[in-house]
């Protein structure tokens, strides 16, 4: 039910961002815009403005003081003048995603955090989200829609309130996605002002490429069909790489600044669970390929926290030589620096399972010595007495 829950509040709120064809009639918005009373822009924002007090309750927001702080003054850095008008919200959500409502919401999910190593790539990010305010798609979307037939199922997404009627909120995910979906001129028109604020703020463009590089590998190792629903939302990403690599080109003078130190600096205390959450989605094939990639740029300090977590990515899956592979992994993870205490306990059973009592011992001890509240420390008990009593 969480990822379920978090996903409604995600998809509801981007839901008002796609575009329409009549750009041309629309200005940009400006800070401290607010809509006319009685204007159907009006009623959109009355909509989300609803949403937005569930959000705020909402068990799956991260309330985390300091990773709030910094992504919002990163806001800030994308927005300038019109930053007194977001309000940042991160979803505990294990997927790559991030949206901008009409009315300044700004969301971003755990499991694009994740997949970000540097500041440079969550401003590209975040200008992207933040083009598509400016230019206030968003309305222009809501305005076609209630000339549609699609309007009813779209508006009962959007006004259901959180925890009522959810079985039927699911239900209309997959469809309210794929009327969610960017025009291409759209897309492109908001990759160039969020990389033309990278270029501002003096941000290597290329991380960006890199960063969507990547999602492209991922998505090429899905093996469960259909690209998931919050990917629906946006254009193909091979087309999204041709659209940033231009864009990128496109900036004259390019900077050279990732951010990486202050980046890591905020998010690494949520490593552990971040990557944990990965593997709760049960898509071993992207897993193995998100974190195999991550591992390879990771800061050595955290290379044990990536090289256990592949491991899992690889046990979980459990194919073909897959055991082995984590067997190996586990074994690289406790020599390498950041390593989490249960890289000592996985090894450790790994070594019983293979009689090889002496070293399975010692680090089942490491293991307990460096986590002494496990929930699971009568079971590694057993197993060392057992081992005693055998050698």
């Amino acid at each position: 039910m969480k990822l379920h829950h978090a996903l409604f509040l995600a998809l509801g709120i981007a839901l008002s961002n796609s575009p329409a064809n009549a750009q041309a009639l629309y200005e940009d918005a400006q800070p401290g815009d607010r809509p006319t009373a009685g204007s159907d822009e009006a009623e959109l924002w009355y909509i989300i403005d609803r949403q937005e007090e569930y959000l705020k309750k909402s068990p799956f927001l991260v309330r985390d003081p300091v990773l709030n702080n910094y992504v919002r003054e990163v806001a800030c850095k994308v927005a300038i003048d019109y930053c007194k008008d977001l309000r940042i919200y991160i979803l505990d959500v294990p997927f790559f995603n991030a949206s901008m409502a009409p009315n300044g919401v700004m969301l971003i999910w755990t499991g694009a955090l994740l997949r970000m190593q540097n500041e440079a790539d969550l401003a590209l990010i975040m200008g992207h989200e933040f083009g598509h305010y400016k230019k206030r798609h968003s309305i222009q979307q809501w305005r076609k829609l209630k000339k549609n037939s699609a309007f009813l199922g779209t508006f009962g997404i959007l006004t259901a309130g959180a925890g009522a009627g959810m079985a039927g909120m699911i239900a209309n995910i997959a469809g309210g996605a794929s009327m969610a979906k960017f025009s291409r001129d759209k897309e492109r028109e908001a990759d160039k002002i969020g990389m033309s604020i990278v270029g501002e703020q003096h941000y290597d463009p290329q991380s960006s490429v890199r960063l969507w590089e990547a999602m492209l590998r991922e998505e090429n190792a899905r093996d469960y069909g259909k690209p998931f629903p919050a990917f629906a939302s946006h254009p193909q990403t091979k087309e999204r790489i041709e659209d940033v690599r231009a864009a990128a080109a496109a900036i004259t003078n390019p900077g050279n600044e990732l951010g990486r130190e202050a980046y890591r600096k905020v998010t690494r205390p949520f490593l552990q669970p971040w990557l944990q959450n990965e593997l709760t989605r049960r898509m071993y094939n992207t897993s193995v390929q998100v974190i195999g990639d991550l591992r390879k740029t990771a800061d050595p300090s955290d290379s044990g926290m990536y090289t256990f977590y592949l491991g899992e990515a690889y046990r979980q899956r459990n194919k073909n030589d897959d055991r082995t592979q984590a067997v190996k992994l586990y074994a690289q993870a406790i020599t390498e620096p950041g390593a989490p205490a249960e890289a000592w306990r996985e090894n450790g059973l790994a070594l019983r399972d293979s009689k090889q009592f002496p070293d399975a011992i010692k680090n089942l001890q490491s293991y307990l010595a460096k986590k002494p509240e496990a929930q699971d420390r009568g079971f590694i008990e057993s197993y060392l007495k057992q081992m005693e009593t055998s050698q």
